[in-house]
């Protein structure tokens, strides 16, 4: 009897088991798998009247469920056999008969109709000539779970009816979402350029070489195009703003500028320290203010119910320096227990701390620490460096302090609710001010929701970076990292004129200034490509060469486009104006820390007095153009280790609409596979010494993520952070802790809460997980 399959526009066909078959050996072509396994493992399973695409995903499971580390092929295989099925669905809502892709004009115009696609796009391109640069085969490139995060979150999809249940239907493929990408983008060239641009944009995309920010990968040539990754504002100490004053420059009118940059997607970092303290003096009706936390938990709760754009739940990252009197509170926002009214468990706290603070814990750590109203003395917020040590010990001197606190009690405090909840993060303020190129233009108060970017706020202006990363592994030579590098800063800086600013401050700071943030992903795959393991000399050796060329070429990039479109609007008095590079700021920094043997020279290869001449001539078109920003879903994408970091789990179960799938980490596929490790088994100082080799070189500042093994000493943890400020980082990131199951299972519940009188530093403590480690909000 033959079987009927019921096929997509709903007739039946008998089913063929030779579609099977060729689908299957298309998609094991040229690789080490075994198309039989998949082929009968698809077969049995099918049933009368089963519908194809069913049929299909079928195909997809078996090949998935032969993913193993010792047949890592099988991924791209599943792979294929996903594209095969998203070419089906794509070509049926296009109306597209043959195989592969139907024409970039059909796709545009179903999309332009459909309203998820801007006009301009029919209105400004040669769409014949776009057309004709498409690769089809480098979908070949996909890992299964790249594809499927493209399916599952990224693809344009046809506009949604009232009361339809499900998300559209998918009307991009790979190919034409990478085109669509570089066509928003390009959108920022010259009328006759746009088509080149598109090009040399689309190219770069389509061969995995560089890949641009969430925001910007969801948003590009729609009808909403807010493509950047992350924003920073200042609260300042009042409720609202009175008509003649800027709108946002109060505690609710931060909070709604909040929410309206989360509406579009973007991570927030905000600087709290303006308002005031518990129990300061309200002048207006002499009562006594009830500080931070209760409008904290306003901000938390903006952040949960202001979604983005329906996609993921709003990021706010709020920062505090550690000489406000409500900063001991301000660490037991994310306790899982005490009272909940103090609690503030949706947001990522982070500790802005002064040099003053770390040399006490490190040099006398038998000294007190003072906490100042940020109402009666609001000085201290704008001042770093030595300005801030002399007036700060001048006030302390004086008896001025709220009151004060045996230091080592304070950083116990930190390193406590480090252990308990990843919170707060430990930043360093006067590492990201010293070391600004824009110290003539103003004060960076704080760093944003992933602690990569390092920029000027105030009242009148709202930070706003935009974000992309290399691919490393896919890196060939110094010239072809020069050249992505070129054409990566150039859509970076269009991301800045084409973009939708949600408030008013955060575009009159972006065109202003107009700072980017090229950052990278895939180093671990490209050491190890290298038969380097990360954990040794040769790979601080290797990242100190490779960092540099990527400053020098980022910079060089950045001025060449000044020479052709003009230099950022506040050069002029910038430390670019003065020849002034991050390499030198690095220099002078060093100074002011203890000696260490871990520390590195300022030595450099190339030739950078020649660059420094042409910044000076030529000027920057972007006032910062570096940042290391977490890429947990943009490597996934493309296939390479995350960001910066040794890979988080080397071998997991991941799951996806089509079921549960083993993940292999990619450069296990390699020769050198046997030194890969994972983050939990690596010396924690080798990733810090690595951090500090590269932050010689960034203007801006990198996600460090630190990883606990379980039973990890509060006096050992104390340790990493003390090393990262002397070895001149920035900032720092989450800590990540291992599991009770080896790192199998991440779990979600913190640890009761340890006393504040407790001395935890020679305790073992297990470690609760951090809130959200896939946070999509900057790439």
């Amino acid at each position: 009897m033959t079987t009927m399959v019921v096929k997509r526009d709903g007739t039946t066909q008998p089913f063929d088991a030779s579609k099977i078959d060729k689908a299957v050996d298309w998609a094991t072509k040229g690789l080490d798998v075994d198309p039989n396994i998949i082929k009968d493992g698809t077969v049995m399973l099918v049933r009368p009247n089963m519908p194809t695409s069913e049929i299909q995903l079928s195909l997809v499971q078996s090949a998935a469920k032969l993913i193993k580390r010792d047949c890592m092929d099988a991924s791209k295989a599943a792979a294929r056999l996903a594209l095969l099925d998203i070419y089906s669905q794509v070509n049926t809502e296009l109306g597209h008969t043959d195989f592969g892709y139907a024409p970039l004009r059909t796709y545009i115009e179903r999309g332009v109709e459909d309203r998820v696609l801007t006009p301009e796009l029919l209105e400004h391109f040669d769409l014949d000539a776009l057309d004709a640069v498409i690769v089809p085969e480098n979908d070949l490139l996909f890992e299964y779970l790249g594809i499927t995060i493209l399916t599952d979150r990224y693809f344009v999809r046809s506009r949604l009816e009232v009361n339809v249940k499900d998300s559209g239907k998918i009307i991009e493929a790979p190919q034409h979402f990478f085109m669509r990408v570089a066509m928003g983008l390009a959108l920022g060239e010259k009328p006759e350029d746009r088509t080149d641009k598109a090009i040399e944009f689309y190219l770069q995309f389509s061969y995995h070489d560089y890949l641009a920010s969430t925001p910007t990968l969801f948003n590009s040539a729609g009808l909403h195009q807010q493509l950047s990754s992350c924003y920073l504002n200042t609260m300042a100490d009042s409720l609202s703003s009175e008509d003649d004053e800027n709108r946002y420059a109060s505690i609710y009118g931060t909070i709604d500028e909040c929410a309206r940059l989360s509406k579009y997607a973007g991570g927030i970092g905000t600087d709290w320290t303006r308002v005031r303290s518990s129990g300061d003096i309200i002048r207006g009706t002499q009562g006594k203010s009830s500080g931070t936390v209760p409008y904290l938990k306003v901000y938390n709760d903006t952040a949960v119910a202001v979604n983005q754009g329906g996609k993921r739940k709003g990021s706010f990252a709020p920062y505090l320096e550690t000489w406000h009197p409500d900063f001991w509170a301000f660490c037991e926002l994310k306790k899982n227990s005490g009272d909940e009214r103090l609690r503030a468990h949706d947001i990522f706290p982070a500790a802005w701390t002064c040099d003053l603070f770390m040399r006490r814990v490190i040099e006398t750590p038998d000294a007190m620490w003072s906490f100042f109203s940020p109402n009666e003395y609001p000085e201290l917020h704008e001042l770093y460096g030595k300005e801030f040590e002399d007036r700060y010990e001048q006030l302390e001197r004086e008896g001025k302090y709220r009151h004060q606190m045996p230091i080592m009690q304070v950083w116990k405090k930190i390193i406590t609710s480090l252990f308990e909840t990843g919170h707060p993060w430990v930043t360093f303020k006067d590492a990201c001010n010293l070391r600004s190129p824009q110290r003539h233009a103003g004060v960076v108060h704080s760093s944003n929701l992933c602690t990569e970017i390092t920029l000027n706020t105030s009242d009148e202006e709202t930070a706003v970076c935009n974000l992309g990363s290399i691919n490393l592994s896919m890196v060939k030579n110094d010239e072809h990292l020069r050249q992505i590098i070129r054409t990566g800063v150039r859509m970076l800086d269009n991301v800045i004129d084409i973009n939708f600013y949600p408030s008013s401050r955060a575009k009159n700071s972006n065109l202003k200034h107009r700072p980017v943030g090229l950052g990278v992903m895939g180093l671990t795959e490209y050491l190890i490509q290298r038969g380097i393991g990360f954990d040794s000399e040769a790979a601080l050796f290797e990242q100190d060469i490779l960092f540099e060329k990527i400053a020098y070429y980022a910079i060089e990039a950045s001025s060449d486009l000044a020479a052709e479109r003009g230099a950022y609007p506040s050069f002029e008095g910038s430390d670019w104006s003065k020849g002034i590079m991050p390499i030198d700021t690095y220099a002078e920094l060093l100074k002011s820390r203890p000696k260490h043997e871990w520390q590195t020279a300022p030595e450099t290869r190339l030739d950078w007095d020649t660059l420094r001449e042409k910044v000076k001539r030529q000027g920057m078109r972007n006032s910062n153009v570096m940042a290391i920003a977490p890429t947990a879903t943009i490597s996934n994408i493309l296939g390479t280790t995350a960001c910066i970091e040794p890979p988080y789990e080397l071998e997991c179960v991941k799951a996806n609409l089509s079921g549960p799938f083993d993940w292999i980490d990619p450069s296990l596929a390699y020769p050198a596979a046997h030194l890969v490790k994972s983050a939990f088994e690596i010396d924690q100082t080798w990733i810090i010494r690595a951090a500090a080799i590269r932050q010689k070189w960034i203007d801006q500042s990198q996600s460090t993520n630190l990883f606990a093994k379980r039973g990890v000493k509060g006096g050992q943890l104390a340790g990493w952070y003390q090393l990262a400020w002397i070895l001149c980082l920035k900032t720092t990131y989450y800590l990540r802790n291992e599991s009770q199951e080896a790192s199998k299972v991440v779990k979600t519940q913190p640890v009761a809460t340890t006393s504040p009188n407790t001395d935890i530093m020679n305790q073992e403590l297990n470690m609760c997980s951090i809130d959200n480690p896939d946070c999509e909000s900057c790439q």
